[in-house]
């Protein structure tokens, strides 16, 4: 990595969407056409902020409706997530963009795409959205989420938990960073609603008799699609349904690798956009899942 990108500034905004809705955006600057950053749950844009100055590309990265300085979605589906972040990317105009999304993000990525002439390729990192996820399923019972949502401040305030949470759902066998830690506490009290509204978002996709499992997804630029060999969060059996909704996707396992990409290989990471999705010109052809 060069000492120009280690340099590279950071700005932050909010976006004001319609109903007075906020977005808040974390952009970076550099050349060539831009990636935009959507995460996973329990995350925000400042999650993206090594995968940025391990590219030379701007890169502008959003807080998901409901999480860090974003207001709720209209509604808890994907579609209502996605909604937001269109109407965000056309305030912001960031033109023809390389799209990436992780986990719940790559879900809202999806529904992106198949809404806004701005994305040019897609990147999904262990993408929610092509499968039943029964953690998702579980916390939207009743019982269950009350008890999760009370539960849930306390858990993430303590280290001990965050930690033992992440090595073994999240990073296979790798500890959280200071910095994760601490943005993971200072708003454990406040993650609650974004929390349950997301779940319920993802497990309503999941049982979706038109998600994008059971249908052709309305894209035809080139895809980059990857999960980690030992993801305990999305199943890498998802793999093969993403490929029938996108045969043009270049699918690769990675082994060793949990669900967190962006913070367990970073750098590889931007590699893989920029070689299968961000420099591509027109729809790839349809590739077998490989390991790597």
């Amino acid at each position: 990595m060069s000492g120009q990108q280690q340099e590279r500034q950071m700005t932050i905004e909010e976006v004001r969407l319609s109903g007075g809705r906020r977005l808040r955006v974390r952009r970076w600057g550099g050349t060539g056409r831009p990636l935009v950053l959507l995460h996973g749950l329990l995350d925000d844009s400042e999650g993206w902020n090594q995968l940025a100055r391990d590219t030379h590309r701007p890169c502008v990265a959003i807080d998901l409706p409901g999480f860090g300085g974003s207001d709720l979605p209209t509604r808890p589906r994907i579609s209502g997530y996605a909604e937001a972040v269109v109407e965000g990317m056309e305030q912001l105009d960031v033109g023809g963009c390389t799209l990436v999304g992780h986990s719940l993000g790559g879900a809202v990525a999806t529904a992106v795409a198949e809404r806004s002439h701005d994305v040019h390729a897609l990147a999904l990192l262990a993408p929610a959205g092509y499968g039943r996820i029964y953690l998702s399923e579980l916390v939207t019972l009743p019982f269950v989420r009350q008890a999760a949502e009370a539960a849930l401040p306390l858990a993430l305030v303590n280290p001990l938990t965050v930690t033992a949470a992440y090595t073994t759902f999240v990073a296979h066998h790798r500890l959280p960073s200071k910095d994760l830690m601490d943005r993971v506490r200072r708003r454990a009290f406040k993650s609650g609603p974004g929390v349950s509204t997301a779940c319920e978002a993802i497990a309503a996709a999941g049982r979706s008799e038109n998600g994008f499992p059971k249908r052709p997804v309305k894209f035809a630029g080139p895809v980059a699609a990857l999960w980690g060999q030992h993801d305990a969060l999305v199943p890498p059996a998802h793999a093969y349904a993403l490929q029938r909704a996108l045969p043009q996707a270049h699918v690769e396992i990675w082994k060793g690798m949990g669900h967190h990409p962006q913070r367990e290989r970073p750098a590889d990471l931007a590699r893989y956009i920029e070689r299968h999705a961000a420099r591509g010109r027109k729809a790839a052809r349809s590739r077998h899942l490989r390991a790597a």
